[in-house]
């Protein structure tokens, strides 16, 4: 997969169902290696391509703001509140108008999957695909940039799971998401 510097701005969308370090790990490999202006944070409302969240989006995004809270250049912003799905690619679409160039940042288990959302090829047209590595998912795509970090072996259902079960799980979730998961009672 290619390795080229690049600027723009970059968009994470994801469930953040909690956030944890390894969305860290990704936000902070994509900003150094890209050179990106910015990264747009942004919670899925329903993704339409998973099961559904646990925390509401109001919620998730509290979370996120929380977690990212003081990363340079990272912005989190409110998901689509409409009635109708929101797909990548209409948030894709109405990032481009600002006229900047647009880095879709996923993970290598999102990308495994990317042929089967809403309309693929236009999502590329609107924005080169940044992949960042997990554990049993390899990218052979040279239409993608792949992070050059170890793979995220972080996900939000083992965090649920272990939260679930009463595991300590600090070290694994930013300080921030962490103290308001134990503030509210979240994924208890």
């Amino acid at each position: 997969a290619g390795q080229r510097r690049m600027s723009g701005v970059g968009v994470f969308g994801g469930q953040f169902d909690p956030p944890h370090n390894g969305h860290l790990q990704v936000l902070r490999a994509a900003r150094r290696q890209l050179a990106l202006t910015e990264i747009l944070v942004i919670p899925d409302r329903n993704p339409t391509h998973r099961e559904p969240s646990v925390q509401p989006a109001e919620v998730r995004l509290r979370l996120a703001e929380a977690a990212f809270r003081g990363e340079p250049g990272v912005i989190v912003c409110p998901p689509h509140t409409g009635g109708e799905p929101e797909y990548t690619v209409h948030v894709l679409a109405a990032l481009a108008k600002r006229g900047q160039q647009l880095r879709l940042i996923i993970g290598a288990d999102q990308y495994a999957g990317f042929a089967s959302w809403h309309q693929p090829d236009r999502i590329r047209q609107l924005a080169g695909i940044v992949v960042a590595p997990r554990p049993g998912f390899p990218v052979a795509d040279p239409r993608v940039t792949v992070l050059d970090m170890p793979a995220v072996d972080l996900s939000s259902t083992g965090l649920r799971e272990a939260l679930e079960r009463g595991e300590d799980v600090a070290g694994r979730i930013p300080p921030g998401a962490w103290q308001l998961i134990r503030r509210e009672g979240l994924y208890t």
